[in-house]
């Protein structure tokens, strides 16, 4: 009887242990639209969106957005950038499409800047 506890026991610590390695190794939930998460990196730009990152290599708050028009994200300055949207888009640097603007052409990536991010546009065409 004793060594069947010792085996219960044993197996549970190994099951527990197994369990926190993982938990240590699981990553962080992305995030969706207008959703603010510490990212993962550029990979969590999905093709046919575009993301902005707070912070330069992808890092900081996150938020990206697959809808067309103006639309204000959470992000009033930007580190990085990437257009996956399939076509140009106009970043302002202030709410509602106000103060400076900033281009991004279709596919256009920059893992290192500091532009204003406090609204978007996405455009009908490919050019700005």
């Amino acid at each position: 009887m004793e060594t069947s506890r010792r085996n219960r026991r044993a197996r549970f610590a190994a099951v527990a242990a197994l369990a926190l390695g993982l938990t240590a190794l699981a990553p962080v939930a992305q995030a969706d639209e207008d959703g603010p998460v510490e990212p993962l990196s550029s990979s969590q730009c999905a093709s046919g969106r575009f993301c902005v990152w707070s912070g330069t290599n992808y890092s900081g708050t996150f938020w990206s957005t697959a809808s067309v028009g103006l639309q204000d994200t959470t992000v009033a300055v930007a580190g990085s950038v990437w257009n996956r949207m399939g076509v140009d888009v106009r970043m302002y640097s202030g709410t509602g499409g106000s103060g400076t603007i900033r281009c991004w052409n279709n596919g256009q990536q920059n893992g290192s800047v500091s532009v204003g991010s406090a609204s978007i546009r996405t455009m009908t065409a490919t050019t700005c």
